[in-house]
């Protein structure tokens, strides 16, 4: 199939008695690197900010030092990059507004864009929680309890957090090959360690039996309502939110 692209181009154009600048960079398929086997385009027109890209659905995302995508958000004329990991929630019910440009992108939209259609990849589940419900009067028990929210004060080995949707529980964990994985069992966080393993996955998949009998014992249930409140918390920790990890899809 021949490759459509657009070329990098500056256009001007007479729109009544003003100029409209018409700025269109060639979109860019860039890997999501949480995310096994996800892309997804992105373009930069002229009025965004250094390093700040457009995805086709126009959500403002950045590569942050960690080699992840995140959306931002405008704080006056500036972005600011959030902890909403691209993949991981819907933007527009998490807060997060397109970014005004006059920028034409007929064109772009002839582009497949995999971020904004239902993405279902190896190991991930893009979560459809719709976090513009309102949920203000659904506290879980959780946030009342001491040893679950310890681990917003865990920042030296964690920095991100997923819920295990096949176990129906969080786990954390800190950059892509941690030495420790931590693993909620509705009493307390139950520790990992990788060893050599070091991939998040392959480590929660060799516990999958030992976890599943823990929250068994437990009684521990997690909820559809439980989801925005844990991402929206994990945001406040400062930590990097990935939605919904499928283990038991191999």
């Amino acid at each position: 199939m021949k490759r459509l692209t657009i070329a990098l181009s500056v256009l001007m154009m007479i729109s009544g008695t003003a100029w409209a600048k018409l700025y269109i960079t060639e979109p860019l398929l860039v890997p999501q690197s949480p995310y096994a086997g996800m892309t997804f385009y992105v373009y930069r027109p002229y009025n965004m900010p250094k390093d700040w890209y457009i995805t086709l659905d126009g959500y403002p995302v950045h590569r942050n030092s960690d080699g992840m995508w995140v959306y931002g958000t405008a704080e006056g004329p500036n972005l600011v990059a959030t902890n909403y990991v691209v993949g991981s929630i819907v933007p527009s019910t998490a807060g997060i507004t397109k970014w005004i440009s006059d920028v034409q992108v007929s064109e772009l939209r002839k582009f497949p864009n995999p971020e904004i259609q239902e993405v279902r990849q190896k190991g991930f589940t893009r979560s459809q929680m719709s976090m513009g419900k309102n949920y203000s009067t659904y506290i879980p028990d959780w946030t009342f309890n001491p040893a679950f929210m310890a681990v917003g004060n865990w920042k030296g080995t964690v920095d991100r957090m997923a819920v295990l949707s096949d176990l129906g529980t969080p786990a954390a964990w800190s950059g892509g090959s941690p030495r420790v994985i931590y693993v909620w069992t509705g009493s307390s966080w139950h520790q990992l360690d990788t060893g050599e393993v070091r991939s998040p996955k392959r480590v929660l998949v060799r516990n999958y039996s030992k976890l599943k009998r823990l929250l068994r014992d437990s009684g521990f249930k997690w909820y559809a309502q439980d989801m925005p409140v844990l991402a929206q918390q994990a945001k406040a920790w400062g930590y990097y939110w990935l939605g919904e990890m499928n283990l038991t899809n191999r």
